[in-house]
């Protein structure tokens, strides 16, 4: 009886997030002409991802249910639990991912401001970056007298070519490691 709660309540964070999902949608038409800037632009995680997450959360609840009724499940037990937990925690990750906010680089003139899991704020500057690696996926970024790197900008998120059109034009290398990489990068 307690896991078809649990379900009810899990029920309830999928609305919330399909609601936050389609408000992400109505916004995103307004916000696209900015996005066209370099010197504005915000790098953030594609709607996509929450349409995933939500697939994904529908799909693992259904599995879950279907489950409990049959009898499958041992609910109390220690693994049932961790898994299910972690479950959860990457389907709500995963569709939280494109809300302002959770994870964002915003550029505005010369500052730079990344966000991470709501909390996490760090504040750069465009005119202090020396140079930035191209690896698997994305960017890392460093900054003059910091040896690691200051950040990590994902190459497969929408604004991220602003990101790179940004740094060919305030003349800051951007390291390849093979030349096959450069030219994906550059698509």
């Amino acid at each position: 009886m307690e896991f078809l709660t649990f379900l009810m309540y899990f029920k309830f964070f999928i609305v919330a997030f399909l609601v936050c999902i389609v408000l992400d949608l109505l916004t995103a038409r307004s916000s696209k002409k900015k996005s066209s800037s370099l010197d504005s632009f915000v790098v953030r995680a594609p709607i996509d991802f929450a349409i995933l997450g939500g697939i994904a959360m529908a799909f693992f609840l259904g599995v879950f249910s279907i489950c409990e009724d049959i009898g499958e499940i041992e609910t109390y037990s220690p693994l049932f639990t961790w898994i299910v937990g972690g479950m959860f925690a990457l389907c709500l990750l995963l569709m939280a991912a494109p809300i302002q906010g959770v994870w964002d680089i915003v550029v505005e003139n010369d500052d730079i401001t990344v966000i991470k899991g709501f909390l996490y704020r760090r504040h750069w500057k465009f005119s202090t970056i020396c140079y930035a690696e191209a690896g698997r996926g994305g960017l890392k970024v460093y900054v003059q007298g910091r040896k690691r790197r200051a950040f990590f900008v994902d190459t497969m998120l929408p604004a991220s070519q602003n990101f790179i059109k940004r740094m060919e034009k305030e003349g800051k290398p951007i390291v390849y490691q093979h030349k096959d990489q450069a030219e994906q990068i550059k698509e």
